[in-house]
């Protein structure tokens, strides 16, 4: 297949990542602080890929630019050859270095907390020379940061995914109600709609997959709180509810160790399923995992006795 004479200043790495960023950061300015270049040359570098493909890619209009459709036809490319070429390194770093480097991942607030750890040190345990970074949000803000490739993997909960990501369940989780006791009159572990209607609802911020699937439960069995208060953490949640503040929900996995020791009661609300929802890898769209992301993956599957993709060990 014949090439044009500037694909090689098409692919060069420097000029794709500028395009990539004028897309994401809105300006040229942005872009070039991204990249850590003065914008002189970053305008030179993107005047460079211009002429290289024959297109004009990026329109500025005052301080802003946006890219052309050439622009993003390019852009979209740009991100899969610089995918490539990252897969590339990383498996040749891996052949230098007998499997070691940085893993970053992001993880929101639940299976941050109480699920990651475990994987981690099963992780740690088989890949010692991996060095792993976390970072910890909310379920849509993991979600975006991969979609963006700011991360290499995520865990996140139920919501809606945006594009460019790939999310595969490997969990089942149940959200149930907590409150103080001697709060509530529980039948089998049931709340009626009356008497919670004059709670408190103790919610996780808007994101939050927790408090997503919750309300959408509670919205098919009819329930209407008379107050809110927003929180941003299940800690938060959990020691104003033990409090008598109010009641919440969340993931059953945060109250185990307080159930146990008596200072929350769980229940269900009567009338409505219960409230079941899926825990979710999540990884880039449009390349394959690296060495250490699928090292990763395959102690996932063995730990959580799971199976998706990239995963070549047997997790029963």
């Amino acid at each position: 297949m014949a090439f044009s004479e500037g694909i090689v200043d098409a692919l060069d790495p420097v000029r794709l990542r500028l395009l990539v960023e004028v897309q994401r950061q809105g300006s040229i300015s942005g872009a070039s602080d991204v990249c850590r270049m003065g914008q002189p040359s970053a305008t030179k570098h993107l005047q460079t890929l211009e002429a290289a493909v024959g297109e004009k890619l990026v329109e500025r209009n005052g301080r802003a630019s946006q890219l052309t459709e050439a622009g993003e036809v390019v852009a979209a490319h740009g991100l899969r050859v610089l995918d490539t070429f990252e897969g590339m390194q990383e498996e040749l770093r891996s052949l230098r270095e007998a499997e070691s480097g940085t893993l970053a991942l992001a993880a929101s607030t639940t299976p941050g907390s109480y699920v990651l750890p475990s994987i981690l040190q099963c992780f740690a345990d088989r890949h010692p020379r991996v060095d792993v970074d976390v970072v910890i949000g909310s379920s849509t803000w993991v979600a975006e940061r991969v979609a963006r490739r700011d991360v290499s993997l995520g865990l996140a909960g139920e919501i809606d995914f945006p594009e460019g990501l790939v999310a595969e369940s490997f969990l089942d989780d149940e959200v149930v109600g907590i409150a103080a006791p001697d709060r509530l009159k529980l039948r089998r572990g049931r709340a009626s709609l009356k008497q919670l209607a004059d709670k408190t609802l103790l919610i996780r911020e808007r994101g939050s997959s927790t408090r997503g699937v919750s309300e959408r439960y509670l919205a098919r069995s009819g329930f209407r709180s008379a107050k809110r208060w927003e929180l941003d953490s299940n800690e938060a949640i959990k020691r104003s509810v033990a409090a008598g503040l109010g009641i919440g929900f969340v993931s059953k996995r945060v109250v185990e160790d307080e159930l146990a020791r008596g200072e929350l009661v769980s229940f269900q609300v009567e009338g409505a399923e219960p409230m079941r929802r899926s825990v979710y890898l999540l990884r880039p769209d449009g390349r394959e995992p690296t060495p250490s992301e699928r090292a990763f993956i395959e102690t996932l599957c063995s730990c959580c006795a799971t199976s998706v993709a990239g995963c070549t060990v047997d997790g029963s």
